[in-house]
């Protein structure tokens, strides 16, 4: 049994778990786990005790949002600081929608000596574009329920990083509605920089020089499967580099 929190009434919500199951499940830190709460990305709750005070949980959609910041900051060299400011200021609902896409196909309850973590046609990614522009590129189905996203953008922007932070570049200046949208937000003169970063942006996209990318997707699903106390490994895990077998 996990050490999911059951043993006080005021915790029986599901899915709710305390610090050490949400760090050991998202592959984050505590310290960083409250760097991200901090800046938005991830929320925590208070219950309170029996005997007075509170206790802090984690429901299960936040820590699952975790660990898409414990994937940035490994396969990006991203310290958590900058993983939070770009989570953090990513559109709202944006992380929620994409965790709902990682993990709506559930594990089936056929018994496995090993469960691979497995790549899906609707995973998303994470792309890092010359070390500098921040893309999500999706499937049709995350477009469908991503908000202003429009069924002719697959790569969506979502922002710069900088040597100290993060600046956000709304996908939305990818449709005329978006951009109408955009000139209310920013005003003439602040819609213009923001046009001309976005444009930059795509036009990196186009004509890279380098880019990393993630499979957020799996990781979210890792994290998932760690949550609930179940052994999954993702296949490089059990492939022994030279020997070319399975490590069993």
């Amino acid at each position: 049994m996990t050490a999911k929190e059951t043993d006080d009434p005021a915790t029986d919500a599901p899915e709710t778990y305390g610090d050490p199951e949400a760090s050991a499940g998202s592959g984050v830190p505590l310290p960083s786990l409250r760097v991200l709460q901090s800046a938005g990305a991830i929320q925590s709750q208070k219950l309170a005790k029996p005997h007075g005070g509170f206790r802090r949980t984690w429901p299960e959609q936040e820590i699952l949002k975790a660990s898409i910041a414990a994937a940035m900051s490994e396969h990006f060299a991203w310290n958590i600081r900058v993983v939070s400011e770009a989570m953090g200021k990513t559109l709202a609902g944006t992380w929620d929608a994409l965790v709902t896409i990682a993990v709506a196909r559930k594990p089936s309850s056929e018994a496995r000596a090993i469960t691979f973590i497995r790549a899906s046609n609707h995973d998303w990614q994470l792309e890092l574009v010359n070390r500098k522009f921040l893309f999500l590129r999706v499937s049709d189905i995350a477009l469908a329920i991503l908000p202003d996203a429009t069924l002719t953008q697959r790569n969506l922007v979502l922002g710069m990083v900088k040597k100290d932070g993060f600046i956000p570049i709304p996908w939305a200046f990818g449709s005329p509605k978006g951009r109408a949208a955009m000139k209310s937000t920013f005003g003439q003169v602040g819609y213009q920089a923001m046009e001309k970063l976005y444009r930059g942006a795509m036009a990196t996209h186009g004509n890279f020089l380098s880019k990393a990318t993630v499979n957020a997707s799996m990781q979210v699903r890792m994290a998932s499967h760690r949550l609930h106390g179940h052994k999954a490994h993702f296949v490089e895990e059990l492939i022994s580099p030279g020997k070319g077998e399975t490590d069993q």
